[in-house]
């Protein structure tokens, strides 16, 4: 008599996965990672469909799961679109799930640590002029939405703040071509993509100072320097996170 064999160690049932749950995710993971700011119109019904290489079904599936989460708003009939929304979170129910979940604040800090310093490290080593010319122009746009926010520190400046420096972070990365990396940043700051808004409520006028060093350090091929003032950006934050879950 015979018996089944163990399943292996990481082995489990495979689900096979609806089309517009890939569709959510990828839309999702552009959201999340600043390639949309508040305000901005996303592609049509039919130009996603086209894009995604889906069936426009499918495309309605997933706008409605990214409506439902308040991700984008819909706004049908002519003239209609898909528009990105401001999130909006609770302050103190933030606080209190972040509390139950400081292991994965935690590791999610140390990976962002460990593949965001290795990027600007090889971005320091490997960027071209086109990479400063696209950095440099996101952190003047960062001066300029912070100047903004100094007068107005409503939640809308704040996230487009946020969306600046997330495409800054990427641009970093994309400058270190290594397509590794590039994947594993963005995955970083997926599980990084905090509540800005609850956490992070107001801007300090220093909140670019970091990103003028890192950038510096960048354009003068300077890879330890670069490295040292990413690690030390990215504790400031972990910092700043832990102070707000002690109130």
């Amino acid at each position: 008599m015979t018996t089944a064999a163990a399943a292996p160690s990481g082995f489990g049932p495979i689900r096979q996965i609806p089309a517009h749950e890939l569709v959510v995710d990828q839309m999702r993971r552009a959201l999340e990672l600043g390639q949309f700011r508040p305000g901005d119109r996303l592609p049509t019904e039919r130009e996603l469909s086209e894009m995604l290489d889906v069936s426009r079904t499918v495309v309605r599936a997933a706008v409605a799961v990214l409506e439902r989460e308040g991700l984008i708003a819909v706004r049908r009939g002519r003239g209609g679109g898909f528009t990105v929304q401001a999130p909006t979170y609770d302050p103190a129910e933030t606080r209190r799930l972040m509390r139950q979940n400081k292991t994965a604040v935690r590791d999610a800090f140390d990976y962002r640590i460990v593949v965001e310093t290795g990027a600007t490290r090889l971005a320091a080593m490997r960027r071209r002029a086109a990479d400063l010319t696209k950095l440099r122009t996101l952190l003047e746009s960062m001066d300029s939405a912070l100047d903004a926010a100094m007068q107005d520190q409503s939640a809308h400046r704040v996230t487009e703040f946020q969306t600046l420096d997330s495409a800054f972070h990427m641009g970093i990365a994309q400058a270190c071509r290594n397509d590794y990396l590039l994947e594993s940043v963005a995955d970083a700051r997926r599980k990084m993509w905090l509540p800005t808004g609850a956490i992070f409520g107001r801007l300090e006028p220093n909140a670019n100072d970091h990103h003028e060093a890192i950038l510096e350090a960048i354009e003068s091929r300077d890879p330890e320097v670069a490295a040292a003032q990413m690690e030390e950006h990215i504790l400031g934050t972990r910092h700043t996170l832990e102070s707000w879950l002690k109130r």
